[in-house]
């Protein structure tokens, strides 16, 4: 097994240019070697702990000019999200709709909850400090896309002959839409914020993690799981990146 400065100084010896702030990250779960281009630019090399650090090197090497290329869009990727004040006639979207807050002391007749999304795209919500009326909205969005999820996750389940799985919305950070995870939770999960993309998008990211959910043999995203998405979802990598424009200005709670 082999240390973190073992790594570092193998790829050192490759003399890759400064601008890249290459950094080494050991996972003792990963199988093989890999390469992340974080939205700034940085470069991080995904190591398992049995790697062999010359090998790490000649993955490096070999993937040179693929680095160069994602170094270079990476600050046109950088994260640039939407930033909500919570007051009157702000905008929210949410399964390609846009809402416009209304907040009240009490709601309108035929509107039974709050926060509530109605017909003639207002979103009422009960008048109170700015935080609470932040986490009212998130859980109008769960709510929301939790149904959608169920309902639209179905057809998938049907068609891959998927068995047992469950749906969770919840909060995922910063950098994930949605995550499929394995027995024995079987759950397909997508960020709340998901639900404020375009719709095309919040697809995108449903069949993404429901091909996962199929359990293809081989690498995580390895030809099985795109044989899948390629039968489901023919134009999937023009989705994904207009996810990458797109998702970067998305709202995600702030």
């Amino acid at each position: 097994m082999s240390g973190q400065d073992e790594f570092e100084t193998a790829l050192a010896g490759l003399q890759l240019p400064a601008e890249w702030h290459l950094d080494v990250a050991i996972r003792p779960r990963r199988r093989s070697v890999g390469i992340e281009v974080l939205p700034g630019g940085a470069v991080v090399v995904l190591i398992p702990p049995t790697a062999d650090p010359e090998q790490v090197a000649w993955f490096v090497r070999s993937h040179r000019r693929w680095i160069i290329e994602k170094v270079e869009t990476a600050p046109r990727l950088a994260p640039d999200h939407s930033v909500k004040g919570f007051v009157d006639s702000e905008e929210f979207d949410l399964l390609g709709e846009r809402y416009r807050l209304q907040l009240v002391d009490s709601l309108p007749s035929g509107v039974g909850q709050s926060p509530a999304a109605t017909a003639d795209h207002v979103l009422y919500a009960r008048r109170q400090r700015p935080e609470q009326v932040r986490r009212a909205v998130i859980e109008l969005y769960r709510q929301v896309g939790l149904s959608w999820l169920k309902r639209e996750g179905r057809q998938y389940e049907l068609a891959g002959g998927i068995e047992g799985l469950d749906y969770v919305v919840r909060g995922l950070g910063r950098r994930r839409w949605g995550a499929y995870y394995g027995p024995p939770k079987h759950t397909t999960t997508l960020h709340w914020a998901a639900f404020g993309l375009p719709v095309h998008l919040v697809e995108y990211v449903l069949v993404h993690e429901q091909a996962h959910a199929t359990r293809p043999p081989g690498q995580a995203h390895g030809p099985a799981w795109r044989r899948q998405m390629n039968l489901w979802m023919p134009d999937w990598k023009q989705r994904k990146t207009e996810l990458a424009e797109i998702g970067r200005h998305a709202w995600l709670g702030d």
